[in-house]
């Protein structure tokens, strides 16, 4: 793996020169200073074909009606006696977004990050795009950026281009929060600027992944439409099939031993029980899992872990990828477990807010003061046996 801390320390000393620097190394691209940032609002509409903007602007629109429906609100509480408490979210001043440019525009990746950011309210985004060998950045990238609204691209990818939104460049303000998906030196690097304290990332990305869980040959060409198409990402990802059924797992396990080079891993796992393949699937909490047949519906509400839960036939895992709504960021590596898909709240913060009246109760007070003592805390507990006193004064209709 690449020195990715030595990376991060160059871009922070040397600033331009270290992340130009790198981008010939890695990326094969030679840009001068003014070529890494871009305006897209500040050329000419870009011209698609017409089924390609449909489809952009439907994945955009279907993607923001989903996160404003759940844009967290706050909640403020009147606790009685006097108090008042409330949790404010608030969302990140400056968020950067990583966006994977290889050979093909993965334009749904940048909808699934900046949509949710722009939802929840944050002030400015920048979206990391790497430059590509004698290519320009292509009128898809143009189009989706546009219609997006973005005004910041910072033509910079891999480590170097997570540096430079950690920590700033000549031009470039540093940002608050890091989202999207990258390899693992671009996971790396996230992971290494959070344990820094310099920046918060959504999580960590690893290979992707499916575990379905049917049973019905009727479904057979379903479940392997699925399996293929996440074993499609890269020699990395990983598609499993959980079934009672060793008809159906022989038929996958022939066409899994024929896949063509390049593609990840497609298994099977054979299991006595629809009971046991639930247990399986939430010990393995996968980035997506999908419940085909009969008792799909029934079987969901067992499952606690997974990234995304997709439910039927029809729910492929690609209707998630694209145009379903919910980020396709997710966690992986079992990570399900823990942490949550890409939403409003992750690009939002949350603070407690706390509201005291005159009327605050008294017993209240005095059971904050004995716990003060119980824990040998004596400025603790004449801080709120001050504000006793104040009470008593104003009672009395003196000063306090």
């Amino acid at each position: 793996m690449a020195d990715i801390a030595g990376i991060l320390d160059a871009v922070k000393a040397e600033g331009m020169s270290a992340a130009l620097r790198y981008t010939e190394a890695y990326d094969g691209v030679s840009m001068k200073p003014e070529e890494v940032f871009f305006d897209p609002l500040s050329v000419p509409a870009a011209r698609v074909a017409a089924d390609v903007q449909e489809a952009i602007d439907r994945a955009i629109d279907q993607v923001r009606r989903f996160h404003k429906a759940v844009a967290p609100r706050g909640t403020v509480l009147s606790a009685g006696s006097g108090l008042e408490v409330e949790e404010r979210w608030i969302p990140f001043r400056r968020v950067g977004l990583y966006v994977p440019n290889g050979q093909f525009p993965l334009v749904s990746s940048l909808i699934m990050t900046a949509v949710p950011a722009m939802e929840a309210g944050v002030g400015a985004i920048v979206v990391a795009l790497a430059p590509r060998p004698r290519a320009g950045l292509g009128a898809v990238w143009l189009y989706a950026l546009q219609r997006l609204g973005i005004r910041e691209v910072v033509r910079l990818g891999g480590a170097q281009a997570i540096a430079a939104l950690g920590y700033g460049l000549e031009g470039l303000d540093p940002v608050d929060f890091i989202a999207g998906p990258g390899n693992r030196y671009v996971t790396e690097a996230k992971m290494e600027l959070e344990r820094r304290g310099v920046v918060g990332v959504d999580g960590y990305a690893g290979p992707s992944e499916v575990l379905l869980i049917a049973n019905d040959l009727e479904w057979a060409d379903a479940v392997w439409a699925d399996l293929a198409a996440q074993a499609e990402h890269d020699q990395m990802a990983r598609a499993e099939l959980v079934t009672t059924n060793s008809e159906l797992a022989r038929w996958v396990e022939r066409r899994a031993a024929n896949l063509p080079p390049g593609m990840g891993t497609i298994t099977v796992t054979i299991v006595a029980s629809l009971a046991e393949a639930v247990d399986w699937a939430n010990q393995r909490a996968p980035e997506h899992l999908g419940l085909m047949g009969e008792d799909a519906e029934a079987l969901a509400s067992s499952i606690f872990t997974a990234g995304a839960l997709f439910i039927g036939p029809m729910a492929g895992q690609a209707l998630g990828d694209y145009v379903a709504g919910p980020s396709h960021v997710l966690p992986t590596g079992g990570r399900g477990r823990f942490q949550s898909g890409l939403t409003t709240r992750s690009f939002c913060r949350r603070m407690s807010v706390i509201r005291a009246a005159w009327s605050l109760d008294r017993d209240l007070l005095q059971a904050g003061m004995r716990l003060a003592e119980l824990e040998g805390l004596q400025a603790h507990r004449d801080s709120l046996a001050l504000r006793q006193q104040w009470q008593e004064a104003k009672n009395d209709g003196t000063d306090g």
